[in-house]
């Protein structure tokens, strides 16, 4: 009888312990995907973090990726529906009046004819009347309702083509505050995702003081407070992605940093400045060319970025702002199909 004991008291240890490890097993294969899913998901958030760097980058000098954009404007009649509907409203009261004439004429008659008959001959008559008043009445209603109709103003919808030299030089203030204000929403929900990867904490909060620095700099609608700190607030996505992003993105990031530099130093045209700036990014941009493997899809795009950015470094020689923003424009129009 003890012996059955026995063996049952160690088939429950031998149960418990492989119940352990199996649990063990999946806490330990559970970890290593979750931490994966999580640093999938702080990639994809300072994606939208660069996304929306970008829009506010290209708002201080109203620069637009898109070639076209839908313009609507309002289309009024010309002024001969004005001119048709007096034409209308003269030949109803014209009827009404020669109406009126011939029931006057045929009451008379009937009178000298027929004494006996004139009341029913003014019955007649006023009946006439008020029913050629009343006609008349409605077709000038009609007329009104159809000439209001026909002037009232049609939006028409067109395609307006867009670009450096055609854009408008003041600032969408309305627009850039909306973009900052709209970014509030989504930070709290990044900052707690960031806080779970590699990132530092130290770089979290101080992207979250410098991106209320930038607030207060928008606010002011100063361009040349704003850019500086736009570049501030990029300095740490760029950290964010040094601890999450492969290196083909490090590599993009820090290469639209040093141009992002060049292009807030635009206004004090500080072209040597400039050209340091834009020389890193294409140093940067080499490691790109030289060091990592290329997807073939993506070969044509990185080639393309090179030359773009070889072409900008020539842009502070011209020393013109529209020639320097329309290779700007191209270059990280590239930089971002990348």
């Amino acid at each position: 009888m003890k012996k059955y004991k026995t063996i049952a008291y160690i088939l429950v240890i031998i149960f418990f312990v492989l119940a352990i490890a199996f649990v063990s097993y999946q806490v330990m294969s559970a970890n290593p995907k979750k931490e994966t899913q999580m640093k999938q998901k702080a990639k994809t958030e300072i994606k939208y973090l660069e996304s929306k760097m970008l829009t506010l980058f290209n708002g201080m000098n109203n620069i637009q990726f898109e070639n076209y954009k839908i313009s609507i404007s309002e289309v009024t009649p010309n002024s001969s529906g004005d001119s048709s509907e007096k034409s209308t409203e003269s030949n109803s009261k014209s009827g009404e009046g020669g109406m009126g004439e011939e029931t006057s004429s045929n009451s008379e008659d009937s009178k000298s004819s027929n004494p006996s008959g004139s009341e029913s001959s003014k019955g007649s008559s006023s009946s006439i009347s008020e029913g050629s008043e009343t006609s008349g009445e409605e077709s000038s209603s009609g007329s009104t309702s159809e000439n209001e109709n026909s002037n009232k103003p049609t939006e028409t919808f067109g395609l307006e083509p867009t670009g450096v030299l055609l854009s408008n030089e003041q600032i969408d203030w309305d627009k850039i505050k909306k973009e900052v204000e709209n970014m509030y929403i989504s930070i709290p929900t990044i900052t707690l995702d960031l806080y779970k990867t590699d990132i530092e904490d130290k770089d979290v909060l101080n992207f979250n003081t410098e991106f209320d620095a930038l607030t207060k700099a928008v606010e002011s609608q100063k361009k040349e407070d704003v850019l500086p700190q736009l570049v501030k607030v990029y300095e740490n996505v760029v950290r964010f992605r040094e601890k999450t992003g492969d290196e083909e993105e490090k590599i993009v990031s820090r290469t639209k940093l040093n141009i992002y530099r060049a292009y807030s130093k635009l206004d004090s045209e500080n072209w040597e400045e400039m050209s340091k700036d834009i020389q890193s990014g294409i140093e940067e941009f080499t490691k790109l060319l030289t060091g990592t493997e290329i997807e073939n899809e993506k070969q044509y795009s990185i080639n393309k970025a090179y030359v773009m950015l070889s072409e900008l470094q020539k842009a502070p020689e011209q020393k013109s702002s529209e020639i320097f923003l329309i290779k700007y424009k191209n270059t990280l129009e590239e930089l971002s199909n990348i």
